[in-house]
């Protein structure tokens, strides 16, 4: 190969397809704690009830939200869209929000 190469001895590459996203249902409650509820579908009425009772028991607010991005990647973007809240919340979304990416990076 003649130097400096100039490109023609090889065809133009194709940039790779982004990874696609991941869709995760979750719980998050207010100091920022999380479960995931499942990925790709939605949690069934079931599964939504038994974990409002199990806030509610607990006294301890939450909220139902879709999460999107990639979970387990602690580099990659992961964000947060609410859906709905379970129980009484005494703090505002954003605050529990905010609490979830803190806790989510320090694992």
């Amino acid at each position: 190969m003649p130097f400096p190469y100039n490109g023609a001895e090889f065809p133009a590459m194709k940039p790779s397809p982004p990874k696609p996203e991941f869709q995760d249902w979750l719980i998050l409650v207010e100091d920022g704690r999380h479960v995931l509820l499942g990925r790709h579908s939605p949690p069934t009425d079931e599964e939504i009830s038994r974990a409002a009772h199990a806030l509610a028991a607990q006294g301890i607010g939450g909220w139902l939200a879709k999460g999107s991005g990639h979970y387990y990647q602690k580099r990659q973007q992961y964000s947060l869209l609410k859906i709905r809240p379970f129980t009484k919340i005494s703090i505002p979304w954003e605050v529990a929000e905010t609490r979830f990416h803190h806790i989510r990076k320090e694992q």
